[in-house]
């Protein structure tokens, strides 16, 4: 039996390295969205009120001017038109008291004036709407003088007058409401203070006080007499920007003295005649209150 030949062992294939897969690019990031709604403006609520800043009022067109707080300077005059006596008395010593009873005088008076004018602020009234106001604070000094002649009742029945030169000097602190945004500023307020009253030339005219319808006429015996006192005030005026920080106001004033007492002297009168000695005499009030119209300028700064 013939040989069987053997086929050769085929040789291995050559190992093949695979070809590197193409790199992907990287994916591109999806843009954000966008909206509008974060930069729209929000929708006014009917009648809500707008934020106004205290620099700044409101009108019909919106928010108007600076309205700051400032400090400011006055300075005025104007005349004492009528007097108020309460309960006053007029007694000279050693005779019944005798009523004091209200006179028409007619006085000087003077001021200057030291404040503040706070920012302006729309206040809901109970009316209308808001209504730009401001507040203000200051400090006044102020000069009242008057030749004083008060007629003295007794019984209800004139019978004479006493007669003194009055010097008045009044500090204030007054507190006031102003109404802002209109041609002209109104405003309304008061103040709490304290005043000393000078007397001087101090006479009393008596008819009776010897004889039936006889005068009796007497400088006292100390002519000259002062108090220190309570003083209040009622305010109500008006102003008018005339010049840039420049006004021009008017105002009107209840003042009043609280407690009034003059002391002239102790002797007592002589009965027996026309005295020598001049006699001493009393007088006191409730309050001597006074009517003011004054006008003046005013610089804010």
């Amino acid at each position: 039996m013939a040989p069987v030949a053997t086929a050769p062992a085929a040789s291995p294939a050559p190992a093949t390295t695979p070809a590197p897969a193409p790199a992907q690019p990287p994916a591109a990031k999806a843009p954000e969205p966008t909206s509008n709604v974060v930069d729209a403006p929000l929708p006014e609520i009917a009648n809500q009120p707008k934020v106004i800043t205290p620099s700044q009022t409101s009108s019909p067109d919106g928010p108007k001017g600076p309205r700051d707080g400032r400090w400011y300077v006055a300075g005025g005059a104007g005349a004492m038109l009528q007097q108020v006596i309460s309960q006053g008395t007029a007694t000279v010593v050693g005779t019944p008291s005798l009523d004091q009873t209200d006179s028409g005088n007619l006085g000087f008076y003077a001021e200057g004036k030291v404040g503040y004018d706070f920012a302006v602020r729309d206040v809901q009234l109970a009316f209308g709407g808001p209504t730009p106001m401001r507040t203000a604070m200051e400090l006044e000094f102020g000069y009242l003088g008057s030749y004083e002649k008060i007629p003295l009742q007794n019984g209800g029945q004139g019978i004479g007058t006493e007669s003194y030169n009055l010097s008045a000097y009044a500090v204030m602190l007054n507190g006031l409401i102003k109404f802002e945004d209109l041609p002209v500023t109104p405003y309304f307020g008061g103040g709490v203070g304290a005043a000393v009253l000078y007397s001087y030339n101090h006479k009393i005219v008596v008819d009776g006080y010897t004889a039936p319808s006889t005068s009796y006429n007497t400088t006292t015996s100390v002519q000259n007499a002062n108090n220190v006192c309570l003083a209040l005030q009622a305010i109500v005026g008006v102003e008018r920007q005339i010049y840039e920080g420049l006004s021009m106001y008017i105002e009107y004033k209840f003042l009043a003295y609280m407690d009034v007492q003059f002391a002239y002297g102790n002797t007592a009168w002589n009965p027996s005649g026309a005295p020598e000695i001049a006699p001493g005499s009393n007088s006191s009030n409730n309050f001597l209150a006074n009517q003011i119209i004054s006008s003046g300028l005013k610089w804010s700064f």
